[in-house]
C-alpha cells in the first residue's frame, strides 16, 4: 500500500481541510504514514497570513527535497493559502514539487495525483469559479467526539493586514440545509462538539438572501436544536458583524444547554 503524510500549517480551517485531504487520499487507497520518511505522497497544507509559517514551510520543503533525492518516486504536493498566493512561482522556487493546489480546489487533488499517486502531472490554478467547499469531501476526523463544520469560505472585508480575501476569494455561504445535514450526521456518529468554521462566520447567509433568510444567529439556533450536540464553537468572527441577533442566539442556546436563567458568562459555551 502506498502511504501519505499531511503536514498542516495555520488556522482551524486548514485543520478541517487537512482532514478532508486525508479522507480523499484514503478513498484513493492510500494509508497514512507515521512520518514523512515513510510516505510515498507528501502533502503540505500551507498558511501565508504571517511570515513564520512561510519559513517553516521552506524548512519542511528542504527535507522533502532531500527525501525525493533518495526516493525519486515520492510525490510532493503543496496546497493551501501559500500555494494560492504564489501559484506558478511554487514550481520556480521548488522545482521538485509535483502538484500545487489552492484551498478552493482541494477536490481536484485526487484527480491530479491519480489512483495511488501514479501518473502525477504539474498543475497551477486560480480561485474564481473553480472554488468548492472542501466540506463536500470525505473526511478522516482526528477526534471522535469533536468535528469541524465549514459554514462559509472567503471574506468580503478588506483589512489592510490580511491576505485572506485574495487567497480564499469572496465570501460564499453553504446552504443551511447542507450544514445541518452534516451536523445531524455527525451527531448520529457520536460527535458531541462542533466548531463552525468560516473566515467571517458572523456574516454567514447574507449572500444567500433573499432566497434564504438565514443569518448566523439562526444557524446557531438550528445547530443547537440537533439531538446529541452538547457544545457549539465558532471561528472566526469579525467584530463589525457581531450584532445583537447573534448575541441573543448565543445566550438562548447557552441557556438551553444549561437549563438555567441567562448569566453574564453563559456565552462562554460558544467561545
Amino acid at each position: 500500500m502506498r502511504r501519505y503524510f499531511v503536514t498542516t500549517f495555520g488556522c482551524q480551517m486548514n485543520a478541517h481541510d487537512s482532514e478532508r485531504i486525508k479522507g480523499m487520499l484514503e478513498e484513493l487507497g492510500l494509508g497514512e504514514a507515521p512520518t514523512q520518511d515513510g510516505a510515498d505522497v507528501l502533502v503540505f497544507n500551507t498558511c501565508t497570513i504571517r511570515e513564520k509559517p512561510d519559513r517553516r514551510l521552506a524548512a519542511h520543503l528542504g527535507n522533502a527535497a532531500a527525501l525525493k533525492r533518495r526516493q525519486p518516486d515520492t510525490v510532493v504536493a503543496v496546497g493551501g493559502c501559500y500555494a494560492e498566493a504564489q501559484r506558478e512561482r511554487i514550481f520556480e522556487r521548488y522545482p521538485f514539487v509535483d502538484v500545487a493546489f489552492g484551498p478552493g480546489t482541494i477536490r481536484h487533488l485526487g484527480d491530479w495525483l491519480g489512483a495511488g499517486g501514479v501518473g502525477v502531472a504539474r498543475y497551477a490554478f486560480g480561485i474564481g469559479g473553480e472554488r468548492h467547499f472542501s466540506a463536500e469531501l470525505p473526511t478522516h476526523r482526528e477526534r471522535p467526539v469533536q468535528a469541524w463544520v465549514q459554514v462559509s469560505m472567503g471574506c468580503n472585508s478588506v483589512c489592510s493586514y490580511c491576505i485572506v480575501p485574495r487567497v480564499r476569494g469572496r465570501e460564499v455561504s453553504r446552504r443551511p440545509g447542507d450544514v445541518l445535514a452534516e451536523v445531524a450526521n455527525l451527531a448520529r456518529h457520536g460527535v458531541k462538539e462542533v466548531t463552525l468554521l468560516g473566515q467571517n462566520v458572523n456574516s454567514y447567509g447574507r449572500d444567500l438572501a433573499p432566497e434564504i433568510e438565514t443569518g448566523f444567529g439562526d444557524l446557531l439556533r438550528a445547530v443547537d436544536s440537533i439531538d446529541g450536540i452538547e457544545r457549539i464553537r465558532f471561528t472566526s468572527p469579525h467584530p463589525k458583524d457581531f450584532r445583537p441577533r447573534v448575541i441573543a442566539a448565543m445566550v438562548e442556546c447557552a441557556c438551553s444547554q444549561t437549563d438555567a436563567r441567562p448569566q453574564a458568562d453563559a456565552p462562554h459555551l460558544f467561545a
